[in-house]
């Protein structure tokens, strides 16, 4: 009897211990189970859902090379890592160079894919690359379109009073011309090309104060955006207020790529203006907003302020920031306020504000600025930011090399002189390395990024390069590796581009 009690004793105690130890076997199981399935994932990232993308065939991990890989194959790996969209594609400088084998190469996804091993490619471990060439992706969750349970809209959690709608330009050469950028709840995003025309665009141009449309653009002309595409089908009849009152799909749903982003070309290419000045180069802030001309709010009005304003004018820098309408006062709309720029912006508009008309000003607080004229600034760009100005001194030598369209010297689309014109480089096999010799050229430090697909817009003239290999060790880019001269398979949609450190 007594020994009987100790039993039943026993399996008392041991049965929640049982219990709890199988619950604890069957996730582990799970876990190793799901481990052995995975196919795809990101590594040395800040968390699973960014990094240097490596797949597993045949039990080992290898990587993928960047040939042909654009946002389209990013998408594909976010999808199947249950990670959203890709916000951002990369190369190895990034999240580090991987080891072992290269296993997949010039990789060609349509998009509907559900698997990276369901898209195109040379076949396993059939490849023309090395780990400089490994390449990256970084993807963001969709819940900026989503809502909270209770229906209310979320909220961005930096400071941010951009109104729902509100459009810029990305990748012109001017304010006025662009890849078409909308915001939505604390992102900006896309345009697809789907029934993208010349009435879509003549509601952009006349949003953003830039007159009438000259042409649309669609297979992402002005280049790739990043983040998410959040109009599709857009069908305006031409006079809506802004594009967001147009048709659509409805806000984040479309069947597209990157490479589908809209564009536009209007016809005003002025968006600011000084008034009451001795000068063109000094007065009254003035800027264009839905063909209105309107003034600026001195609150938080700043050197850094002027800067771009200056850069913006075509004057050369900053000498002064005026308050307290110093050129007198403006009348009409007082267009922006708590305007916060670093210095660097190519436009007022790229810097902080409170939006479009906002404010609590009056016309006493009117902004100026006073620039130094240009002419005393000629050959002294190098801290101002001027990229398209170049010296007409001296002609420049065989196989020099310029940047144009960043927002300084020391980045931009990459142009090489040849046979007594300028001319760009492809971006096939375009990586740091590369990057690395333009920047060291141009005695602009060291390469933070070499950017690819007319990052700073498309090029005219002459393709002189293709296929470049440097090893970054080189003096120039014409002592590369290279296919011959003018000999390639691109168009100015893959204009090679860098943004150099500037140390």
């Amino acid at each position: 009897m007594r020994g009987q009690r100790v039993v039943e004793s026993v399996r008392r105690c041991w049965n929640p211990a049982v219990w709890l130890l199988v619950p604890l076997l069957g996730f582990l199981f799970l876990v190793a189970i799901s481990m052995l399935l995975q196919l795809v994932q990101l590594v040395n990232g800040r968390n699973r859902c960014e990094g240097r993308v490596e797949v597993r065939y045949n039990e080992s991990w290898g990587t993928v090379c960047d040939d042909d890989w654009d946002m389209v194959d990013a998408n594909v790996v976010c999808r199947q890592l249950d990670c959203g969209l890709a916000v951002a594609v990369g190369s190895s400088s990034r999240f580090g160079q991987g080891s072992g084998p290269i296993l997949l190469d010039n990789v060609d996804c349509k998009g509907g894919e559900t698997d990276l091993s369901q898209c195109g490619s040379l076949g396993w471990g059939v490849h023309n690359c090395y780990h400089y060439e490994d390449v990256a992706v970084t993807c963001k969750d969709t819940s900026v379109l989503e809502t909270k349970s209770n229906g209310e809209p979320t909220t961005p959690t930096r400071r941010n009073f951009l109104r729902d709608g509100t459009i810029r330009l990305a990748g012109g050469l001017d304010y006025c011309q662009g890849r078409v950028e909308i915001y939505y709840r604390g992102s900006w995003g896309t345009v697809c090309d789907d029934d993208w025309g010349v009435n879509d665009a003549e509601v952009v141009c006349q949003q953003i104060g830039c007159g009438h449309a000259s042409s649309a653009h669609t297979n992402a002309y002005f280049g790739y955006g990043t983040g998410l595409i959040l109009l599709d089908n857009v069908n305006c009849n031409g006079n809506e207020q802004q594009l967001s009152k147009c048709y659509s799909l409805g806000w984040g749903t479309h069947n597209c790529g990157h490479h589908e982003d809209a564009g536009v070309i209007c016809t005003e290419r002025r968006s600011i203006r000084v008034v009451n000045g001795n000068s063109s180069c000094q007065g009254r802030v003035e800027v264009l907003f839905s063909n209105l001309w309107g003034t600026v709010c001195d609150d938080d009005w700043d050197m850094p302020n002027a800067q771009v304003v200056c850069r913006q004018l075509g004057c050369g820098p900053a000498i002064s920031a005026k308050a307290l309408a110093y050129f007198g006062y403006g009348s009409g709309p007082i267009l922006l306020d708590n305007v916060d720029c670093s210095g660097n912006e190519g436009e007022l508009t790229d810097c902080f504000h409170l939006g479009w008309g906002q404010h609590n000003c009056g016309h006493h607080e009117d902004a100026g600025v006073i620039c130094t004229p240009f002419q005393n600034n000629v050959g002294a760009g190098g801290d101002f930011g001027v990229t398209d100005r170049i010296s007409t001194t001296k002609p420049p030598s065989e196989g020099g090399v310029r940047l144009v369209g960043g927002q300084h010297r020391c980045e931009g689309r990459v142009e090489m002189f040849s046979g007594s014109e300028w001319g760009t480089v492809c971006d096939d096999a375009w990586d740091l390395p590369d990057a690395q010799v333009v920047c060291r050229q141009l005695g602009c430090g060291e390469a933070a990024a070499a950017r690819v697909e007319a990052f700073f817009g498309p090029g005219s003239g002459t393709i002189l390069l293709d296929n470049l290999k440097c090893s970054g060790a080189e003096a120039s880019l014409q002592e590369c590796s290279h296919i011959s001269w003018e000999v390639h398979n691109c168009d100015h949609s893959e204009d090679a581009g860098v943004t150099c450190s500037l140390s």
